[in-house]
C-alpha cells in the first residue's frame, strides 16, 4: 500500500506543479459555469431542475478535462523513458496503474466540484432563485453519479494513454473513446435504426435522472464494473511490457 500512496501523491503533485493545471482549472470552471448560467438566463422558465442543468453543463466539458488529464498519464512516461525506470523499482503493475489512476481522478474531482459555487452565486445575483429551490438530495446524488462517470472515463483515458507514447495521438484517441462511452446507448439505437432502445447504458440519461434525485443501482453497477474492467485491462497491458 505504501507504493500505491507514493505513486498517487507523485501523480497528484505532478498535476499541481504544472502551470497548465491551473490554467486548465480556471478555463474549465469558467466555461462550465458560463454554460450553466447561459442556459438558466436564456430560458425564463426551466423545464428541468437547476441541478440537471448544472450537471449536464459539467458533463459536456468534462470530456475535454478528462482528455487533457489522461493523455499524459503513461504517454509522457513512455516518451521520456521514465516508465522503464519506474518498472525496475520494487512496485507491481497494479500499484502503478491504481496510483496513477487515483492521482488523475483526485485532480479531476478537485477541479470539478468547486463549480457548485456557481449555484450560490446564482442565488446571490438572481432574486427569482432561492436556496429553497435547490434540492440538496438531488445535488448529492448528481454529484455521486458524476464521480462514478468520471471514474469510468479516467480509466478509459488511462488505458488509451498506455497504448501510445505520443500525447497528441493519445489525446485524440482518448477524446473519441470518451465520447463513445458517453453516447454508446445512442450509437446502438442509431445503428439498429431505432429498433433497439438502450437507455440503461446512456450516460446522459443517468446524469439527468440522478440530478433529479432518482437513484437506480443498475447504473452504479455498470460504472463500477466498467471501471474495474478498464483498470484490469491496463494492468495486463503494462504487465505485457516486461515480456517485450
Amino acid at each position: 500500500m505504501k507504493n500505491f500512496f507514493t505513486i498517487w501523491f507523485r501523480e497528484l503533485s505532478a498535476c499541481f506543479l504544472s502551470p497548465v493545471a491551473y490554467v486548465l482549472m480556471v478555463v474549465f470552471l469558467a466555461v462550465a459555469s458560463g454554460t450553466f448560467l447561459l442556459e438558466v438566463t436564456q430560458t425564463p422558465v426551466l423545464e428541468q431542475p437547476l441541478t440537471v442543468a448544472l450537471f449536464e453543463a459539467i458533463l459536456v466539458w468534462l470530456t475535454i478535462l478528462v482528455t487533457v488529464v489522461s493523455m499524459r498519464l503513461f504517454a509522457e512516461e513512455k516518451r521520456s523513458g521514465t516508465l522503464e525506470t519506474l518498472m525496475t523499482v520494487p512496485v507491481t503493475e497494479a500499484q502503478i496503474v491504481l496510483g496513477k489512476y487515483a492521482g488523475a481522478l483526485s485532480f479531476l474531482i478537485m477541479v470539478t466540484f468547486p463549480i457548485a459555487i456557481t449555484l450560490a452565486l446564482l442565488v446571490a445575483v438572481s432574486p427569482s432563485v432561492q436556496f429553497t429551490d435547490l434540492d440538496t438530495g438531488a445535488l448529492l446524488t448528481g454529484g455521486a453519479v458524476l464521480i462514478l462517470v468520471s471514474s469510468l472515463l479516467v480509466s478509459v483515458g488511462l488505458l488509451v494513454s498506455l497504448l501510445t507514447r505520443n500525447q497528441i495521438i493519445a489525446a485524440i484517441c482518448c477524446f473519441c473513446a470518451v465520447w463513445t462511452v458517453l453516447l454508446f446507448g445512442w450509437i446502438i439505437t442509431l445503428l439498429s435504426g431505432g429498433a433497439v432502445q438502450v437507455t440503461m447504458i446512456t450516460v446522459t440519461d443517468h446524469i439527468r435522472d440522478f440530478s433529479r434525485g432518482m437513484v437506480d443501482t443498475r447504473p452504479l453497477v455498470l460504472y463500477v464494473s466498467g471501471t474495474v474492467l478498464f483498470l484490469f485491462a491496463s494492468v495486463r497491458v503494462l504487465e505485457s511490457r516486461r515480456w517485450r
